[in-house]
């Protein structure tokens, strides 16, 4: 007579337990959680791409991420998240720059919960857009891994992308140092109450300091590329005497991403300043000297 009981078999009764699991708790509540949580089955992993929304504020401000949206609670989370600066008027020639949540004073963590009532709309972001284009290349610089296994995988630019963003920012560098060197020549037109070789040796070494300034930066890019010391200076030399002659004045803006941009404001705040004080020591009329005391008969 066999022992053997298949109803006490510790493998049978495991897999029945795994298969009720399975069929009575797991699927149902696997269900539950995506229809409660509204998901787009176009976003799952080999089925579409990433997803990138657009929060619209109803004060103006926009807001771009991963959006949570439960449909059950008066708020909604976006994590990875960026917003837009004024940047009106600034080297670039977008009237708003892009930065990346998490630099403020309270470093902001653990994504940015948003109440219902303060939206005016939720938009989908291309992912060809500027937006997702300058979003991609900051994750890039980064060094962020792509999505894996993920509902929503995240998009690293690629080199085609990470190029453009490179040159669109040596170009605004170039563009504003032109700018300040033309602001120098117009104020050396005028009636100067120094004389032309003073005003010259002035103009001579605000323009100077201008390319230093220029070199500078351009090495803060390489750096930020991830280049080595060597290859950074080897891309300073070469990419400087580039930038020496061409306005690329009619070339489209380009929204930067949010470290580029951040060196291409800088360097035109440095530009600013050398300008300033030349201008101030070209167009300062020198002190006069005291009368001294006459003669008395």
């Amino acid at each position: 007579m066999s022992l053997y009981d298949p109803e006490r078999d510790r493998v049978r009764i495991a897999g029945r337990w795994l298969r009720w699991s399975l069929s009575s708790i797991a699927v149902p509540a696997l269900l539950g959680v995506l229809v409660s949580a509204n998901v787009d089955f176009r976003s799952l992993p080999v089925i579409g791409a990433e997803r990138l929304s657009a929060v619209l504020f109803q004060d103006g401000q926009a807001y771009f991420g991963h959006l949570d949206d439960s449909g059950e609670s008066g708020t909604l989370t976006l994590r990875d998240v960026y917003y837009f600066k004024n940047s009106e008027g600034g080297p670039t020639g977008v009237a708003v720059g892009l930065v990346r949540r998490g630099t403020e004073a309270h470093e902001p963590a653990d994504g940015m919960r948003i109440n219902r009532d303060r939206v005016l709309a939720i938009e989908r972001v291309g992912l060809g857009s500027a937006v997702a284009q300058a979003i991609q290349v900051d994750r890039e610089l980064a060094h962020a891994s792509a999505g894996r296994v993920s509902l929503n995988p995240t998009t690293v630019a690629g080199t085609s992308a990470l190029t453009a963003q490179r040159v669109a920012a040596e170009h605004d560098i170039a563009r504003s140092w032109n700018a300040a060197v033309d602001q120098l020549r117009k104020i050396n037109d005028l009636v100067l109450p120094v004389t032309k070789s003073e005003a010259q040796a002035i103009t001579d070494k605000a323009v100077a300091d201008l390319r230093t300034h220029r070199r500078n930066a351009l090495a803060a890019i390489g750096n930020k590329l991830g280049m080595s010391s060597a290859d950074a200076d080897a891309y300073v030399r070469a990419t400087d005497p580039l930038l020496e002659g061409p306005s690329f004045a009619n070339e489209p803006a380009v929204l930067l991403a949010p470290d580029l941009d951040a060196i291409v404001t800088r360097v035109v705040q440095l530009y600013t300043q050398v300008g300033d004080a030349a201008a101030k020591q070209l167009t300062e009329p020198k002190p006069t000297a005291a009368p001294g005391p006459s003669a008395r008969p």
